[in-house]
């Protein structure tokens, strides 16, 4: 039958040479091979090559999960070296439990779920002898050691006078001291395991004419020759200006005190607190969920005062930190 097909069409071409313009030989080849390529249903080598390639691609994502090894433990610790008053932070990743630490240094940290680990604050108070310390950090069996050195600061050097009724009302007052000790310090030991705070700390108040006194001073009261070490910041401002929550937290404490006035302890988690003294008024109560700017009093001169000021603290556990580092944004928790 094609061998037919093919002598009519030889002939027609024949033909047609005597009477029309020349044209292009028809390629009988390349047209069967063309109507055989559109017929066949069979996929080319290349088709199967990726239909295989997809095969093992679907095998290798679908490989048990049990494959899959887990992530390996590390421990980090923001830096070995810090100045009095700051603390430090230690990490440890791919843990959810049984991660504890030893320290030569007088605070043993406590650690709580954190992101991908557990995480501690290790707080250096003041009053640390300058020089170098350890600390091991054990989880998933395993042990790190690293050595932190303690590195001098400068303290104020204060000379301050005070009206003699109030510091017998207050700071020499065995009722102001003991109401303290009922109140205030049992809220000290709290570790929310919760991490409230967020980011760099507010400035607590957004008007101030100065620094009165500086983190740790060193103070003498009515020419004491005893001194005594100030835990906080000093922001001398009006009488009424709007005092804020400088972060997230929750109100542990507020009311007056005969030692510190109107005072109000925010909770921020982890152990770390917030503490407001000597305010005219309050503008929250315990138990209150608050937000970094929240309000929360007016500065006024309430408990050991010589005048309108802000008295803020940050506190680890039972030792007072730098608070300024925390607002700067260059303390290690932030």
């Amino acid at each position: 039958m094609y061998q037919k097909s093919f002598a009519i069409l030889l002939a027609l071409a024949l033909a047609g040479c005597n009477s029309a313009p020349a044209r292009e030989p028809i390629n009988l080849v390349s047209s069967t091979a063309e109507i055989h390529h559109t017929i066949s249903s069979e996929p080319e080598p290349a088709q199967l090559l990726s239909k295989a390639e997809s095969e093992s691609t679907l095998e290798s994502s679908s490989a048990p999960e049990s494959q899959i090894e887990p992530a390996t433990p590390q421990v980090t610790l923001s830096s070995q070296s810090a100045p009095l008053g700051e603390a430090l932070f230690i990490h440890a990743s791919a843990v959810s439990e049984g991660v504890t630490a030893q320290t030569t240094l007088p605070h043993q940290p406590k650690f709580f779920l954190d992101g991908d680990g557990m995480s501690a604050l290790l707080p250096i108070a003041y009053t640390t002898p300058v020089g170098n310390y350890q600390l091991t950090v054990s989880a998933a069996a395993q042990t790190w050691r690293f050595e932190i050195v303690v590195q001098e600061r400068s303290f104020q050097v204060q000379q301050l006078t005070m009206d003699s009724a109030t510091e017998e009302e207050t700071a020499l007052s065995a009722q102001a001291n003991w109401e303290w000790e009922q109140k205030i310090e049992p809220l000290k030991a709290i570790s929310t395991p919760e991490k409230y705070w967020e980011g760099t700390f507010l400035q607590p108040v957004e008007s101030y004419s100065e620094i009165t006194t500086e983190y740790g001073a060193i103070r003498y009261t009515n020419g004491s020759k005893v001194a005594s070490r100030h835990s906080g910041t000093d922001y001398a401002a009006k009488a009424g200006t709007q005092v804020y929550a400088t972060n997230h937290g929750v109100i542990l404490f507020a009311d007056f005190l005969q030692l510190t006035g109107n005072t109000v302890v925010i909770d921020h988690g982890f152990g770390l607190k917030s503490f407001y003294y000597h305010m005219d008024s309050l503008d929250t109560q315990a138990g209150a969920v608050v937000k970094r700017g929240d309000p929360v009093g007016k500065v006024g001169s309430t408990g050991y005062s010589t005048g309108p000021h802000l008295h803020y603290s940050l506190l680890v556990n039972n030792i007072f930190i730098n608070p300024q580092t925390a607002i700067d944004g260059t303390a290690a928790f932030i």
